[in-house]
């Protein structure tokens, strides 16, 4: 079986790295010498998938670097939703975070050649998760994707429902001087924008095969625009029993992001036992963004839309205000960014009687906003209306007259995060033979995390913000004061400068036709001066927002692998510990949560940093067997306790909560002493290989959580600047509660008809009962078909998900998300045997993204992203 093993993955090696055409050396069951056998295009890298499928210890789903490259997909969670079981969120139009079989994103691992990579979101409004941004990774960079869904006792824990391992090239596995160069041109429908992206990688080995380097790099830019729908909240504390929309807006995002990625890959061979291989990785996207949205404050008038707006349900879905309305424009420009890098070292020795492979490395991200600026501008006691089922939102004065918006409020801060591991890894393998038993593993893992976030906010009408100005600050006592008096309206300063423009955004009403938002005087205003007055606001830190976790995690295991004429398998435990501190301040309500850095303000009389201790050990079993019914029929089952740790957010000591001028504000905050999430699980298949690339296969799996999340809740008072009073606050956080069961089967099949045509197609459906569980869908599918010849290649994908639930709106209100499907097509053809052109179309009927609160007919946003189509060339040497 070792012997076996060996073979099969020096197949889905040279398959996996082949390029367009790799060869594969097949041996005749009569003995004689071997022959080569080409395996080209699709239809090679779905027969490489179908290896490692087959050939895995456990249940495993797989896609090859073919594969990958033959869908319309930018980055790896977009060709991760190809996999059967895998749902992926697309807010801003781009995969970013996947879902496994039953657990939502913040419950799976994603690893780099089997380790951590340190992760930080650069959107404001994200929490800091144990989910990976897959924005980070270009699908390019990859040899293979594997999806490990019932796991070993040799594989590391934190997964709920799968283990994502991204597989990249190595450099004595490719030819020598191996190279491949890219380029494309993305259109963005939307934005209305071309956007350039080029990728190359170049491998090189010495004639002995015993050094070798690959360098691999890409760049990649987009230009993001999404309009869509906004409710900001529902409420229904104004009139009980009917839930009233709060605040609801037409939003449009842009986004000049830009994405770099580099890999570098070293081997040595010192000897025909010992191997080291040094891998280095540095990506990063720059994601500067502004957002404008057209609000209108219906929570003001919650009791007259109670008693006479249109009723759905116990919601308010259309009303109309006439003479008492209030509505402001809120702009916002922010400065993000996200950047990752990891070193691992692996030393791996093999000899006939052991083998032994030793790794060391560390990863580290930063990222987040690190400069935003919220500018307010609106009017009081006009007209509007609004209708959800449309939707569409009018105004009068309209979002097209400028001398209607006088000022208002300016705002603004930085959220920057970090992300750092070390690890450290032994793991030991004897070949035994002891009856079945053929092999024994053991070995330990250590890893050292730290994640923290930061939280300062800016105060244009901080005290001495005209210091130097005396004449000025006589009449206007802070830098607030004296832009709105010189910038009463929209109409001056510049700041209706761009004129209007009709946003493309799925409302009707007059609310597309806006005016324009120049960033620069903005920012000029903000951060410059007006008029040779410099500029000036005070920074203080907002205390509860400010933590750091810090967790040390170590896992020893053992595992027997066993087989027999017609079974193979193993069975182990892991035993894992996790020490986890929690940190935040401790302050006085005083100075209503901020402490002023850089002036005489803001602060406290009582403030300390505090650190809170939580730690707890698990006992991981697991058992994993394959039994062969014939040469083509395969049953697995697998066994297996699993646990993950809660959300860095989480078990932080942070507090967030929404705009205090809207009725009834809600807010959530952290746990340290939360558990993490463990389950029992049970997975049984079968798999039928009825041709070289033909298959089916039937899974089933149970999972019993010991736990779920539930809410507890309290009321505090917190301070609104704008108002200059203290407002009530309902909070809400996690605690351990209660757990359930999830259960679904799974359905795959690939068929290739042997003359180019080929389908594939996979159908899951998941049951959590009456429980709710973040980021999952009842039902996911995909369908694929594709035609290759020597010259032309085609695929259409459509890929789907029921509705799912996000857990909780930044405001307090639940939030799901309402089913989406999606098509993409991609071409290619090949000029020669070294160049190809493609071309790609993504999202082709222009799918909208739409969430809601707890009934379809409380609408919280709709969102448009638009179509993407690429054209491109590549060109192999």
């Amino acid at each position: 079986m070792l012997k076996r093993n060996k073979l099969a993955l020096s197949i889905s090696a040279a398959v996996l790295t082949g390029g367009l055409v790799a060869p594969l050396a097949v041996a005749q069951t009569s003995g004689e010498a071997l022959e080569e056998v080409t395996v080209t295009g699709i239809r090679g890298s779905l027969q490489d998938a179908l290896s490692i499928k087959r050939n895995a210890g456990g249940i495993v789903d797989a896609i090859s670097a073919e594969d990958v490259g033959k869908f319309p997909d930018k980055n790896i969670a977009e060709s991760l939703s190809r996999i059967t079981g895998v749902a992926v969120s697309r807010e801003f139009g781009e995969g970013e975070k996947v879902s496994i079989r039953g657990a939502g994103p913040d419950y799976n691992r994603t690893t780099l050649n089997g380790q951590s990579v340190g992760t930080a979101d650069w959107f404001i409004l994200d929490n800091p998760a144990r989910s990976f941004n897959f924005t980070l990774l270009p699908s390019t960079l990859i040899s293979s994707l594997e999806v490990s869904k019932s796991p070993q006792a040799s594989q590391d824990e934190g997964s709920l429902g799968g283990t994502v391992n991204v597989r990249t090239h190595r450099p004595l596995d490719l030819d020598a001087g191996q190279a491949s160069i890219s380029a494309e041109s993305v259109y963005s429908e939307t934005s209305e924008e071309f956007d350039p992206s080029v990728s190359g990688q170049y491998s090189w080995k010495n004639d002995s095969e015993t050094f070798g380097i690959l360098v691999a790099a890409t760049k990649q830019d987009r230009t993001v625009q999404r309009s869509g729908f906004e409710v900001l909240s529902w409420t229904d504390e104004a009139t009980p029993g009917v839930m009233v929309p709060g605040t609801m807006g037409a939003p449009t995002f842009y986004q000049e992001r830009e994405r770099e990625t580099f890999f570098v890959s070293t081997q040595f061979r010192a000897t025909d036992e010992l191997l080291f291989t040094l891998d280095a990785l540095d990506t990063s996207v720059n994601a500067d963004n502004m957002n404008g949205n057209w609000l209108v404050f219906a929570g003001d008038n919650a009791v007259d839309h109670a008693a006479n707006g249109v009723m759905s349900g116990s919601s308010v879905v259309a009303s109309e205000i006439t003479g008492e309305g209030r509505g402001v424009v809120n702009w916002i420009n922010r400065v993000s960014s996200s950047e990752s890098q990891s070193f691992t070292l692996t030393a791996e020795y093999e000899s006939d009687a052991f083998s032994l492979d030793v790794v060391a490395g560390q990863t580290s991200a930063e990222g987040g906003t690190y400069r935003e600026t919220s500018w307010e501008y609106g009017w009081t006691g006009g007209d509007y209306a609004f209708d959800l089922r449309k939707p569409s939102l009018t105004t009068d004065p309209a979002p097209n007259d400028a001398e209607a918006y006088g000022a208002g409020w300016i705002w603004g801060g930085e959220k920057p995060t970090t992300d750092e591991e070390t690890y450290f890894q032994i793991d030991l393998e004897l070949p035994i033979d002891a009856g079945a038993f053929t092999a024994i593993k053991t070995g330990i893992k250590s890893r050292s995390a730290e994640r923290t976030q930061d939280r300062t906010v800016y105060s244009w009408h901080g005290p001495e913000t005209l210091a130097g100005n005396e004449d000025l600050a006589s009449d206007w006592p802070v830098y607030l004061q004296y832009i709105f008096n010189t910038c009463p309206t929209l109409a001056s300063c510049d700041l209706n400068s761009g004129g209007t423009v009709d946003i493309d955004s799925p409302v009707a009403g007059n609310a597309t036709n806006v005016v324009k938002q120049v960033r620069d005087v903005m920012e000029q205003i903000a951060f410059g001066g007006l008029n040779g007055v410099p500029a000036d606001y005070a920074r203080s830190l907002e205390l509860a927002n400010i933590w750091a976790v810090e967790e040390d995690i170590f896992a020893v295991y053992a595992q027997a692998e066993f087989e027999g004429e017609r079974y193979r398998g193993n069975f182990g435990l892991r035993y894992v510990t996790t020490d986890q501190a929690s940190s935040g301040y401790e302050f006085s309500s005083d100075s209503w949560g901020f402490k002023t850095i850089d002036r005489d303000w803001l602060n406290p009389a009582y403030l300390e940093w505090v650190t809170e201790d939580n730690d707890y050990s698990e006992f991981l079993p697991s058992f994993n067997i394959a039994y062969d019914l014939n040469d083509d029929m395969v049953v697995r089952t697998g066994v297996a306790r699993v646990m993950a740790r809660q959300n860095w957010n989480q078990i932080s000591a942070f507090e967030t909560f929404g705009s205090l001028n809207a009725p009834d504000p809600q807010g959530q905050s952290g746990n340290p002493f939360l558990k993490p999430f463990i389950a029992d699980q049970l997975d049984v298949s079968y798999e039928w290989y009825y041709g070289d690339v033909s298959a089916f296969s039937a899974t089933t799996f149970v999972k019993k959580n010991h736990s779920y999340l539930t809410k507890e809740t309290y009321t505090e008072a917190r301070y609104d600047e704008q108002s200059d009073s203290y407002v009530d606050v309902d909070f809400s956080r996690d605690v351990n509660g209660p757990g359930g069961l999830v259960a679904g089967v799974e359905l795959a099949v690939l068929h290739d008809f042997d003359n180019g045509f080929g389908l594939q197609a996979n159908y899951t459906y998941t049951s959590t009962g009456e429980d709710t569980v973040v980021g999952i869908s009842d039902t996911m599918a995909n369908l694929m078909g594709y035609y290759e010849n020597d010259t032309f290649g085609a695929r259409l994908m459509y890929n789907y998900r029921s509705e799912w639930s996000k857990g909780f709106h930044w405001n307090g209100n639940p939030l799901s998300n309402d089913a989406y499907g999606q098509w993409d097509a991609s071409f290619s053809y090949n000029v020669t045997d070294n160049a190809q052109l493609t071309f790609e179309a993504v999202n082709l009927t222009d799918e909208q993204i739409i969430e809601y609160s707890d009934y379809e007919d409380r609408l919280m946003s709709l969102y448009e992203n638009g179509r993407r189509f690429v054209i491109g060339a590549r060109y192999d040497f």
